[in-house]
């Protein structure tokens, strides 16, 4: 049952993801389930079951696992765990006290936490977020709504090849204010790389006065964006540190707001 993990990619740039874990033999209790924060889903479940090391203490008398779903295109390492750490505490979360968290006699842990999970992805920051929701065993899926531009998809997490071809130069002028842009004040389109201020493109979008828009119309080619799409790309292109220090840089997603 745990072969399915070599289809997982066994290593990943820039990806940030929270799973859930679902023990084999114990599936009905909280215990029987586990939410953790990784860089390589492929290689985590390997750990978890003991085929690596370094795995969690805490998942080790309920091994074998299943990992059953993946929230990933997190833009940072900080936004990954503060994600985790609210789905592992939500009665903690100050995100998600207007809830009442008690699991249900009739609940199994998968189904309490999805239900929990639902509710994270659609209050701020987190709906604001342009995640994605994968499954990764069809056996385990549940019904899930999160916001609209957040896609639902099934099957084994495909490897990320490195973009750092796909800007070459990005000096330029900005298109809407028509100034000089560099790599440190701006921004491209995903599909044309039109280039913009950051600051520019933001305020063209911002028709909510929200403190940062979800998406909208590229002005030049007119293609529908996410907006942490294009600042999640323009961080990862033009990384020079390593995973690690890139971490503790400030990050956009961080003025949002505490977990």
């Amino acid at each position: 049952t745990l072969l399915y993990t070599i289809k997982f990619e066994t290593r990943m740039s820039g990806f940030h993801g929270v799973y859930l874990l679902c023990s084999i033999e114990n599936n009905r209790s909280l215990n029987g389930t586990y939410i953790g924060y990784t860089v390589s889903p492929g290689r985590r479940i390997l750990q978890h079951n003991r085929f690596k090391k370094g795995g969690a203490h805490k998942t080790a008398k309920y091994a074998p696992w299943d990992m059953i779903l993946c929230i990933h295109n997190f833009p940072s390492r900080t936004a990954g765990l503060r994600f985790e750490w609210a789905w592992q505490n939500p009665k903690r979360s100050i995100r998600l006290s207007m809830y009442e968290w008690q699991k249900k006699k009739s609940e199994t842990g998968v189904q309490y936490q999805i239900k929990v999970l639902e509710k994270m992805l659609n209050v701020a920051p987190w709906k604001k977020l342009p995640l994605i929701v994968q499954w990764l065993r069809s056996e385990y899926k549940l019904p899930l709504t999160p916001p609209l531009h957040m896609p639902i998809v099934q099957g084994p997490i495909e490897d990320q090849h490195d973009s750092e071809e796909l800007i070459k130069e990005f000096d330029g002028e900005c298109y809407i204010c028509s100034s000089h842009v560099s790599k440190n004040t701006g921004i491209y389109c995903v599909n044309k790389h039109c280039k913009f201020h950051l600051i520019c493109l933001a305020h063209s979008w911002n028709e909510n006065s929200e403190l940062l828009p979800i998406s909208g119309c590229c002005p030049k080619c007119k293609h529908e964006q996410l907006w942490g799409e294009m600042v999640k790309l323009k961080n990862y292109c033009y990384s020079q540190n390593s995973s690690s220090q890139q971490d503790e840089e400030p990050h956009w997603t961080e003025q949002l707001t505490q977990t």
